[in-house]
C-alpha cells in the first residue's frame, strides 16, 4: 500500500531545471504571527530577469503591494498572477523570503522545491513537514560563497591598520586600547583585523580620547587614505599569501541594515526609556561582536550621533569582564551569534545580570535572535519579538530581538538587496536555476529538508544554524 506523497512523487522532478517558479506574498506563519512581514523577496525587475531566462514565474496576487509593487508591475515583467492556494502547486521551485505556513508548504508537489528563510532549528516542524511531504527545502541563509573572498577594500583596510599600528606602538596589541575615530563603510577589515587581536580595549569615537599610554588613536580617515595608497603588489602579494576559509559570507542577506535598524531603534528606545538621556551622544554603548550585523550597527551609531562606542571582542565578552561593560551601558546591542555547540549552553548576558547588573532603564537589542530550540547569547530573551510589539521589559530593563529588524526602517533596501542576490544564486554564481542535482555543493550545504538532503554527501558543517536578525 502507497500513501498519496509515494504514488505523486516522480524522482525525475529532482534532477530537472528550474523552469516553473512561484513567487509567494508573505501571510501569517510562525516566524510572523501578527502579520508584519510584508517585503517580497523578488523585485518586478528580478522577476523579469528569470523570465528572460525562459522560466515561467507565477507571482501571487498583491505579493509585492505592500512594497509599492502592484500587480499590474509584476504582470509588465511577464510574470502571471495566481491566487495564494494555486501558487505552492505545479511549481518546480517556490521562492519566499520568510518561510510559509505549515499548510502552504504541505501543498506543495513531492520532489519539489522551496527556497526562503528557513530557520531550520528554530521551525523543526518546517523540517517534519518538508519530509512528509517530500519537498526539498533550501535554506537561503545558509548558502554561503565558497571559497571566501575578501573584497579589495576588506584586505586594504586591514593592512593599512597593521602598517600603521606598527609604527604607532612597538607593544603588543594586547597591551594597547585602540580607539577609531569617526567611521567608515571601507574600514571594515581594519575594524576588524584589530578586534581580532584582542586589544585591552577597543572603541568607536566621534573626537579623539585624551592621549596616554598604551592609547592608540587612528582616524577612519587616516586609514582609508592609506589603504588607498598601498601598492597593487602588497595586496595581491598578501591575497596569495592568505589560505581562504572553505565557506565565506552569506549570499543572500542584509545584514548591514539588520545592524543599523537595530540600533537606531535601540538608541530611541533609551532616548525614552532613560529620562537622564538628552541625546544620542549621552548614550553609553557597547556592541558585542565584529561581524558584518555589529559593523552594520557601528555604522548607525556614528550616524545619529552616539559618542562613544565600546566594541566587545572576545576578550571583553568574557565574565567577569563583561559585567563591567554591562553596568556602565545604556545601550547594549548583541552581535554575536554562537556556534551550534554554545547555543543554550553558554551565554553572554545571563539571567543573573538582568538583576544584578543591567541598570533600570538600559536597553538590550540582540541583532541574532532565537528561540526555546535555538538560543542566542542572551539569556534573558527566550523567544524573538516582532515589529508590531518589538520589546518587552523585565526587572526594568528593555528587551528586544525583533524577527526581521530590517521592517523597522530599511524595509525597501532589504527587499532591493534580497532580489538582487536570489537573481545572482539563481542566475549567475550557483546557477541554482539549473536544478538541485546540478547545484554546487554551497547550495547543497543549504539543504535542510526534502528527498535530496539524503543524497548529500556527509558534511562537518553544522547546516541548521540562523541569524533571524533578517
Amino acid at each position: 500500500m502507497t500513501t498519496g506523497f509515494e504514488s505523486a512523487f516522480d524522482p525525475a522532478r529532482t534532477h530537472r531545471p528550474f523552469r516553473h517558479i512561484g513567487l509567494a506574498a508573505e501571510h501569517r506563519s510562525p516566524e510572523n504571527p501578527d502579520g508584519s512581514e510584508v517585503r517580497v523577496a523578488l523585485t518586478p525587475g528580478g522577476v523579469e530577469a528569470l523570465v528572460g531566462r525562459g522560466c515561467r514565474v507565477g507571482v501571487e496576487r498583491g505579493a509585492g503591494a505592500a512594497m509599492g509593487y502592484s500587480d499590474a508591475d509584476y504582470l509588465a515583467a511577464g510574470a502571471h498572477l495566481e491566487p495564494r492556494d494555486a501558487l505552492y502547486r505545479a511549481k518546480d521551485l517556490v521562492i519566499k523570503l520568510k518561510g510559509p505556513d505549515h499548510r502552504d508548504l504541505a501543498r506543495m508537489d513531492p520532489g519539489s522545491s522551496l527556497l526562503c528563510m528557513a530557520h531550520a532549528r528554530s521551525i523543526p516542524k518546517r523540517v517534519e513537514v518538508a519530509n512528509e511531504r517530500g519537498v526539498n527545502v533550501i535554506a537561503m541563509e545558509l548558502i554561503r560563497e565558497s571559497p571566501e573572498f575578501l573584497t579589495e577594500s576588506f584586505l586594504r583596510s586591514q593592512l593599512a591598520f597593521r602598517h600603521l599600528l606598527a609604527e604607532l606602538s612597538n607593544a603588543a596589541i594586547g597591551e594597547l586600547s585602540v580607539a577609531f575615530v569617526g567611521f567608515s563603510p571601507d574600514a571594515f577589515g581594519g575594524l576588524q583585523y584589530a578586534a581580532r587581536c584582542r586589544p585591552r580595549s577597543l572603541h568607536v569615537v566621534q573626537a579623539p580620547p585624551a592621549a596616554g599610554p598604551g592609547v592608540v588613536t587612528i582616524g577612519f580617515d587616516e586609514l582609508d587614505d592609506r589603504a588607498a595608497r598601498l601598492g597593487q603588489r602588497l595586496v595581491d602579494r598578501h591575497r596569495a599569501g592568505r589560505t581562504p576559509r572553505p565557506y565565506g559570507k552569506r549570499r543572500i542577506q542584509c545584514l548591514h541594515e539588520t545592524g543599523r535598524a537595530g540600533a537606531r531603534f535601540g538608541i530611541e528606545l533609551a532616548l525614552r526609556s532613560n529620562p537622564l538621556l538628552r541625546s544620542p551622544a549621552d548614550i553609553r554603548t557597547s556592541v558585542m561582536g565584529y561581524g558584518n550585523v555589529a559593523f552594520g550597527a557601528l555604522d548607525e551609531c556614528a550616524r545619529l550621533g552616539v559618542a562613544r562606542v565600546a566594541v566587545l571582542t572576545k576578550r571583553a565578552t568574557r565574565r567577569p569582564d563583561v559585567r563591567r561593560h554591562l553596568r556602565s551601558s545604556d545601550l547594549v546591542i548583541n552581535g554575536v551569534e554562537q556556534p551550534a555547540p554554545f547555543r543554550g549552553a553558554s551565554y553572554i548576558v545571563t539571567d543573573d545580570d538582568l538583576g544584578t547588573v543591567l541598570r533600570p532603564g538600559s536597553v538590550v537589542v540582540d541583532l541574532v535572535g532565537g528561540c526555546a530550540t535555538n538560543r542566542s547569547a542572551i539569556e534573558p530573551i527566550v523567544e524573538c519579538t516582532h515589529p508590531a510589539d518589538p520589546y518587552v521589559v523585565r526587572n526594568g530593563v528593555c528587551l528586544a530581538a525583533v524577527w526581521g529588524w530590517p521592517l523597522l526602517g530599511f524595509r525597501r533596501e532589504s527587499v532591493e538587496r534580497y532580489s538582487h542576490q536570489i537573481v545572482r544564486v539563481l542566475l549567475h554564481d550557483e546557477q541554482l536555476i539549473n536544478g538541485l542535482a546540478a547545484a554546487p555543493a554551497t547550495i547543497r550545504e543549504a539543504l535542510v529538508a526534502g528527498p535530496m538532503l539524503a543524497r548529500r554527501p556527509p558534511s562537518p558543517r553544522m547546516a541548521l544554524s540562523a541569524t533571524l536578525g533578517g
